[in-house]
């Protein structure tokens, strides 16, 4: 009997996490679907956007205190921040989940210990999202590198269609400044 139920669970599992089939993928993506054909042609490139500054070996606690917002999400900042840097040479990318396929991020600078709340960045959400870029190896909705000062973004940005697309962006002198943008708004 043990057995029976067993199966039953992991067929039920199976059915729950297995991917979109093709013509369930058809009725769920539409015209207004990000996918791989809407990158650029010519996208900015990590390498064109090197690291400035160098990690100092050691990883300062974040200050919660440095951004209103931060205070919020303490917490998960706090643990984020523990790991070694992942962006522009010093930073760390902390993300936390935010709802069903959304993400908020701060950026923690782990020489100073001092968070940045981007306001051009707050959440990332994946709604109408080609299901597949999200799960390649590099099919984050987030994607950036260590040795770059490159950011790049699939999907919504803070709830505004206006902001829907791809964009890409550069972080100098504490800032984002996108450089790039594919608009894809839902309508």
């Amino acid at each position: 009997m043990k057995e029976i139920v067993f199966a039953f669970l992991i067929a039920l599992l199976l059915a729950v996490v297995s991917p979109l089939t093709h013509a369930e993928e058809d009725e769920y993506y539409n015209a207004h679907t990000i996918r791989a054909s809407d990158y650029p042609k010519n996208p900015p490139g990590f390498e064109q956007f090197p690291a400035i500054g160098r990690f100092n070996g050691r990883v300062m606690a974040p200050d919660v205190r440095s951004h209103p917002r931060s205070r919020l999400f303490r917490t998960m900042i706090g643990i984020g921040a523990k790991q070694a840097p992942n962006f522009a040479g010093h930073y760390t990318i902390v993300r936390w989940g935010c709802g069903s396929g959304c993400v908020s991020l701060a950026i923690v600078d782990a020489n100073t210990g001092k968070v940045f709340h981007p306001a051009s960045l707050h959440e990332v959400d994946n709604e109408n999202v080609d299901y597949d870029e999200l799960i390649k190896p590099d099919g984050a909705l987030i994607k950036y590198r260590l040795d770059s000062r490159l950011l790049i973004v699939v999907g919504g940005i803070n709830e505004n269609s206006a902001l829907r697309g791809i964009s890409y962006f550069e972080w100098r002198n504490n800032t984002l400044r996108r450089i790039r943008f594919v608009h894809r708004p839902f309508e």
